[in-house]
């Protein structure tokens, strides 16, 4: 409830703001901003192309002296080809009299940090909602997320311009869970994509389903109850009698990978992910188009309004998540308990 101070102290006391806005929106957004920190650079040309092995050869064979030796040519590899997908933020928009006032002590936020900041973080988020999908958001001009990547036909029968018909070695693994988690399921997801020591480096999923996890790891802690303490104080002080517990799970890993909970992850889905085989490529604009890079994406730079005291901007991504080898990684749908 507020405080009737009445105008004899609102007359002569200025308020106190806050020096940075406070965040009561945007969400958790792991997933994205770990695949950023390690994209790869995308100098140039209208499509990526992947040369790579999709089925296996089949003359290799033992001899003996004069035996013929194999003289087919076997035709094992194809092309994968990948489309950039192109991202612009919300525009940054401002009138000449808002900058023109947003200035000295009186400006107590950064009016234009603040909105590339904003701007930015929504620009973030949109495109880490998008990387859980199937690439068919908004006319197919999505990027192509771990649903497209990590499928096995059931949803994404051709994947980088090949049929995963024809081409049964680019199918990953789709369970769809059956009754309740168990560490077996883990186990099998982390089997089925693991390839001699080519295993996988992340587990994600959602925050529900990571309580689900850490209710199965919780028995099997080992928990060390020291001894009482000297001093006979209470339970909980400091030299007192009894033991101090910390109780829940911050972190958990399965086999070395972490497993990290994203709020962005669909409902009911864990992702088994080697990052070994799964890269985000970022195309670089050119300077015509272009100003700079602000808050790690492209600026557009400030247009003059023609009939307004006005200008505005934009941020822009371009690039693409490109997969080399579905089959190193699982989806699981489905996990409810």
């Amino acid at each position: 409830m507020a405080i009737v101070l009445g105008n004899f102290v609102q007359a002569s006391t200025r308020q106190r703001f806050f020096e940075k806005a406070v965040d009561n929106v945007y969400q958790g957004n792991i997933l994205f901003e770990r695949l950023r920190s390690t994209a790869r650079p995308w100098t140039g040309g209208r499509q990526l192309v992947i040369p790579t092995t999709v089925v296996d050869r089949t003359t290799a064979t033992s001899f003996s002296s004069f035996d013929l030796l194999p003289t087919t040519q076997e035709d094992v590899r194809q092309l994968f080809t990948i489309d950039p997908a192109e991202y612009t933020s919300a525009a940054l928009t401002f009138s000449g009299i808002q900058l023109a006032v947003n200035k000295g002590p009186e400006a107590f936020l950064n009016l234009m940090a603040a909105e590339f900041a904003d701007v930015a973080r929504n620009l973030s988020e949109y495109m880490g909602t998008d990387l859980y999908l199937d690439g068919t958001g908004n006319a197919s001009k999505a990027i192509n997320g771990l649903v497209y990547h990590i499928d096995d036909g059931t949803n994404v029968a051709t994947y980088q311009n090949l049929s995963r018909t024809t081409y049964t070695n680019l199918n990953a693994t789709l369970t769809a869970q059956s009754g309740a988690l168990s560490f077996t399921s883990l186990a099998t997801d982390w089997d089925a994509s693991k390839r001699g020591n080519d295993a996988p480096t992340l587990i994600i999923t959602t925050p529900a389903v990571f309580s689900i996890i850490e209710r199965l790891v919780t028995p099997t802690l080992y928990v060390n109850y020291n001894g009482p303490r000297g001093g006979g104080g209470a339970v909980g002080v400091p030299n007192g009698g009894g033991n101090n517990l910390n109780y829940g799970a911050s972190s958990i890993s399965w086999r070395g990978a972490p497993i990290y909970a994203d709020e962005k992850c669909t409902s009911g889905n864990i992702f088994t992910i080697n990052e070994r085989h799964l890269f985000l490529y970022q195309l670089d604009y050119s300077s015509e188009t272009v100003e700079a890079s602000r808050e790690g994406f492209a600026f557009t730079g400030f247009k003059k309004s023609q009939n307004q005291n006005a200008v505005t901007g934009n941020l822009l991504f371009a690039g693409q998540l490109v997969g080399d080898s579905p089959r190193t990684m699982a989806r699981r749908t489905g996990v409810t308990s």
